[in-house]
């Protein structure tokens, strides 16, 4: 992931073995618990891998898929914190969203939760992490982010971005100072302005989505997208889009190819 605010250090959790499902299921990284009813709201597979830089692996990945529930983070902070404020943030939205309650309040508590672990060890101090965290409903697909996890859609061979960013770089973006591949490339892209748990409250940017028949959906940490142009993106994405587990493993790949400076994670949502 990426520095809250200037100067504050990034660092990665140990490595987890990749997570790829289709069946209902929550995937915490390490598979911590199982969802076994035979119904879906959507097919679910997920992934992550350390990258070829970082010794250890602070994102987190979790889903229900009978739930149409899926959360992805990305965690910051010195030694092991980032593992810490990641996990704690995936566990606390996915219990807060199965249980009901609307992803702002989700979203609320996990911030809440991390703040307060923070101020208990001088270990956690400053740790945070970035969230972004989908629920499959009626009406359309309800979202809530934090930092620069995203969310995308591919829709007739097209992949559009849903998510906004909390980044400088982003905010350059919005005010025509940067193009969205100037600020793909800028040095201080890695700067984020928001992040759960590392302030007492926390905003959440809250956004629903239609969804038309052949919707498929890519959560994913910045280990993706800040190695991957868009346009290369997309390409392997709409490569890949009917074969889950390839288009995954070819993501994962590529942002390792160019780099890997990361923790890489992404969440591919098929809804039915």
């Amino acid at each position: 992931m990426r520095d809250a605010r200037p100067g504050l250090a990034d660092a990665r959790a140990a490595a987890r073995a990749p997570v790829g499902i289709s069946t209902p299921h929550i995937g915490l990284a390490l598979q911590k618990r199982l969802s076994l009813t035979d119904s879906a709201a959507m097919q679910i597979y997920a992934r992550t891998d350390p990258g070829r830089v970082r010794d250890n692996n602070e994102d987190a990945v979790a889903f229900d898929a009978s739930a149409g529930v899926a959360v992805l983070a990305d965690g910051m902070g010195g030694l092991n914190a980032g593992e810490v404020a990641s996990e704690v943030a995936v566990d606390v939205v996915m219990d807060a969203l199965v249980a009901g309650a609307d992803l702002d309040a989700a979203v609320s508590r996990a911030n809440a939760r991390v703040f307060e672990l923070a101020q208990t060890s001088t270990r956690l101090q400053s740790m945070g992490t970035t969230l972004v965290a989908v629920r499959l409903e009626a009406d359309g697909l309800a979202c809530a982010n934090v930092g620069d996890s995203r969310l995308y859609r591919l829709r007739d061979d097209g992949l559009e971005q849903l998510s906004r960013d909390h980044s400088i770089v982003q905010q350059f973006v919005d005010s025509g100072v940067m193009t969205a591949d100037e600020a793909w490339q800028a040095p201080n892209r890695n700067v984020i302005t928001r992040a759960v748990g590392v302030e007492l409250t926390v905003e959440a940017e809250l956004h629903r989505f239609d969804v038309r028949p052949g919707d498929r959906f890519l959560l994913c940490s910045d280990g993706l997208s800040d190695m991957l142009r868009a346009t290369h993106l997309e390409e392997l994405v709409r490569k890949h889009a009917d074969a889950p587990q390839v288009l995954l493993a070819a993501l994962v790949e590529a942002a390792n190819a160019a780099g890997g400076e990361d923790n890489i994670s992404a969440v591919w949502l098929v809804p039915d």
